[in-house]
């Protein structure tokens, strides 16, 4: 990637990755954070709203990225933002200022300097009213840009040559957009990446 964007992620923006289902977001999101603790001793914070902080270590595992020991170093904290497995209904206005505040708290805590977060798909499919939840993905992401956080933002697509994202608002909120793709050709396949 650092070739192929003259230097890797910019500093202090967002970067959305969007690709179908097994294109490597979700690894993608965690590698740009274990290599920034690792090769440059910048803490991370890693917000999931889908898959469990457990799980997330455990597949890190096979890669052998030991998560678990950057979490205990403090150079790593997973905020877990997943929803309520009892599948409780939310009342009232939807914000996500709760989350932020949480997010900025864990940023200094850390003195993180990246974020992932993984991914806003989730949040839109929890909430029908796009343009609100637009509105607050926009919120936190300017708030990450306040605080100096390079982020990684994470969003699935339908298909591999369609729109840059499912529901059509997430590349806005963002200031570049990767689109990783998994394509079968014959009988193989091809992963690329595309800025």
């Amino acid at each position: 990637l650092d070739e192929i964007s003259h230097g890797g992620m910019p500093l202090g923006r967002t970067t959305l990755v969007s690709g179908t289902s097994g294109t490597g977001k979700t690894l993608f999101a965690v590698q740009f954070l274990y290599n920034g603790i690792t090769h440059f001793d910048e803490a991370g914070v890693f917000v999931t709203f889908e898959e469990s902080p457990a799980d997330i270590i455990k597949n890190a595992c096979s890669f052998g990225w030991d998560l678990a020991q950057l979490i205990d170093e403090g150079k790593l904290f997973i905020l877990d933002a997943s929803p309520d497995p009892e599948g409780q209904d939310i009342v009232g206005n939807f914000d996500l200022s709760a989350l932020i505040e949480r997010i900025q708290y864990a940023i200094r805590k850390y003195k993180a300097k990246r974020v992932s977060i993984d991914s806003v798909t989730a949040v839109f499919q929890q909430y029908d009213a796009a343009s609100v939840v637009r509105r607050e993905i926009f919120r936190l992401v300017a708030r990450l840009k306040q605080v100096g956080a390079t982020t990684v933002m994470t969003t699935e697509r339908v298909e591999e040559y369609g729109p840059v994202a499912r529901f059509g608002v997430e590349e806005f909120v963002s200031d570049n957009v990767v689109i990783v793709r998994n394509v079968l050709e014959g009988e193989r396949r091809r992963r690329t990446m595309e800025i």
